[in-house]
């Protein structure tokens, strides 16, 4: 039952009989922002009576079911903060009204959209700019709370465009456009420190749980004097748990990226580590993309610990790749990795330098198909080393000649990041697409 439409019952036992009354619960308020006609003075409880900023907005006294909703075609610059908390039956919901382009968020230097609350939506925003002023300097979104929502947004500019603290659980970032989030937020000289250059993220999680699934990703790179370039789709630092599914990445430096944190000495900055990340049915390609999956074990062949390892037991499952930069790497996994640390099913894995790497102790790769530079990887079970046979007119479609088809043996999701759904033909492929014929 819907918070508008909800009724408090009350029944009464009397001598023999029952009787009920019924008392209408009030809706939750509904408030709009129009940043050319508002007044901070209105009500804000109608279009004709919308508030003008974002401080305002950010001072409501938002309850579960509220909506807060921004007029399309509308800018504003500064923080839109939800502290405020909703709940899974009535969430608080940040939206669009009205007709035109999406309401745009943009120009504060912590994060242009700050949830801090618990369930929480925001949907049909653009969050910042891809221009110096009015940029979102580090995060478009930021969450900090529970079981918040992200979806259908355009998100640029950002050095983290979505970024998930180590304070939240359970976000779903979904169905959004994720584009040109190269900004780096670290960028010094090598003289100066050789090792601190960071940013160009579309997401950044150091939060558990999350459900990261059917977004598009584009230009997550910039120029690293540390790195030569640096940027990724996801990055994933402290977080464990979270399922990354069903995304397509185009021009991203790293498809993603794993690690903890750990001091020179061993110690841990990480109490519960970084474990059970799921990566499954997901596209990376483009000329600038450099990496497909980077993760680590606990220390390295010389005896140094490993700072931003252990990783363990990281799931990479039918995803496809095919990275022809000259320097591209597609699955590395050093620093003493093992089968703990990660295993490697149904994947297609074309990359220009290194297809694959990782230590003589990892063999929990099977059914993937390798292809392009240097192979440094156990033999695994049932790999095939072929060109995967790509579809020249269909980036990552397969033709009808590939290897892939019929490689896979297990079911690992319903359907492919086409939505096609998996094994409706009694074959299972490897990589992210089930084989379609072209029509």
């Amino acid at each position: 039952m819907g918070a508008a439409a909800a009724a408090l019952v009350v029944v009464i036992a009397g001598a023999g009989a029952a009787t009920a009354s019924t008392a209408p619960v009030a809706a939750a308020a509904v408030y709009y922002l129009d940043s050319v006609a508002g007044n901070d003075a209105a009500a804000g409880t109608s279009a004709a009576t919308a508030w003008k900023t974002l401080a305002k907005a950010s001072a409501a006294a938002l309850e579960p079911g509220s909506k807060l909703l921004l007029k399309r075609g509308g800018s504003w610059s500064g923080q839109l903060a939800v502290s405020r908390s909703g709940t899974a039956a009535a969430p608080i919901v940040v939206d669009a009204y009205g007709t035109g382009a999406a309401p745009i968020v943009m120009g504060d230097d912590e994060a242009c959209v700050d949830l801090a609350g618990d369930h929480i939506e925001v949907y049909n925003l653009q969050v910042g700019v891809n221009r110096d002023a009015g940029r979102c300097s580090w995060a478009g979104i930021k969450v900090g709370g529970d079981d918040n929502v992200v979806e259908k947004n355009l998100i640029t500019g950002a050095a983290a465009g979505v970024y998930i603290e180590t304070t939240a659980r359970y976000t779903a970032v979904t169905s959004n456009d994720f584009v040109d989030n190269n900004h780096m937020s670290t960028l010094t000289p090598k003289e100066e420190d050789s090792n601190d250059d960071s940013g160009a993220f579309a997401m950044l999680v150091q939060g558990d749980d999350s459900n990261i699934g059917w977004n598009t990703i584009s230009g997550s790179v910039a120029f690293s004097y540390d790195y030569g370039f640096d940027g990724a789709a996801v990055e994933i630092f402290m977080g464990s748990r979270n399922r990354v599914h069903h995304n397509l990445a185009f021009d991203v430096d790293t498809f993603t990226e794993l690690g903890t944190s750990r001091n020179d000495d061993g110690t841990s900055n990480d109490p519960d580590g970084t474990s059970g990340n799921v990566f499954e049915y997901n596209g990376i390609h483009g000329p600038r993309s450099r990496s497909g999956l980077v993760t680590r074990g606990p220390v390295h062949s010389d005896g140094r610990i490993e700072t931003n390892g252990p990783v363990l037991g990281t799931v990479f499952r039918n995803n496809s790749m095919n990275l022809p930069n000259a320097d591209a790497e597609g699955v590395v996994c050093d620093a003493s990795c093992t089968n703990q640390h990660l295993t490697l099913s149904q994947n297609i894995v074309v990359a220009a330098k290194k297809s694959a790497y990782a230590d003589a102790t990892f063999t929990a790769h099977d059914h993937n198909v390798f292809y392009g530079g240097q192979f440094q990887m156990s033999a695994g079970t049932a790999n095939v080393r072929k060109d995967p046979k790509f579809d020249a007119n269909r980036p990552l479609h397969l033709l009808s000649t590939s290897p892939a088809i019929r490689l896979g043996v297990s079911r690992f999701n319903d359907v492919d990041l086409d939505g096609v759904q998996v094994g409706q033909d009694g074959r299972i492929e490897a990589g992210a697409y089930e084989y379609v014929a072209a029509g």
